[in-house]
């Protein structure tokens, strides 16, 4: 038997109106939120820091902008899991002949340090990459974000809605 159209009707009104009484409980009658659930802005653990908001494309969208710690990523467990150890990675200054790598990686539900690392060792993996290739034996990077060289300790991540986005300038030697 077929259920006609006003049947069907009611059916989905009881259940919109069910889906909808659930939204109104208290606070001690709502299901408990795991913390990976939380959608709010992710706190840093200290190898990145906020230097406030990059500059955005049609003034639209999210961009924050963070200096992150090289030595902490190139020495972080994902580094020494993902990195080439053949080519050595000195970071902070580059020679005269120079490549550019623009890396992204997932943004979202991790936090700035997170993020930035991964997008920061996908660009240094493509150095690497490079260096075999050519059959060089190191790579030496900098930040170069904007076409604006940053070298020291530090490299520039910016990270929007879904995605972080690191710019290295490299030399093989």
């Amino acid at each position: 038997m077929k259920p006609s159209f006003p049947t069907l009707l009611t059916l989905g009104a009881v259940l919109a109106l069910s889906a909808c009484a659930g939204q109104n409980k208290p606070e001690s009658q709502k299901p408990e939120t795991r913390p990976s659930e939380v959608q709010s802005t992710p706190k840093t653990s200290g190898a990145c820091r906020s230097i406030g908001e990059g500059r955005k494309i049609n003034n639209k969208g999210k961009n924050e902008a963070y200096m992150c710690s090289a030595s902490a990523a190139l020495n972080s467990k994902e580094a020494h899991e993902v990195l080439n150890p053949a080519i050595k990675v000195s970071y902070g200054s580059t020679g005269n002949q120079t490549l550019v790598s623009r890396q992204v990686a997932n943004a979202v539900r991790k936090t700035p340090d997170e993020t930035c690392q991964r997008a920061f060792l996908s660009a240094v993996k493509r150095f690497q990459s490079s260096a075999v290739k050519q059959n060089a034996k190191s790579v030496r990077l900098v930040s170069y974000f904007d076409k604006q060289t940053k070298g020291g300790s530090e490299y520039e991540c910016h990270i929007g809605t879904w995605n972080s986005r690191v710019v290295l300038k490299g030399s093989l030697h």
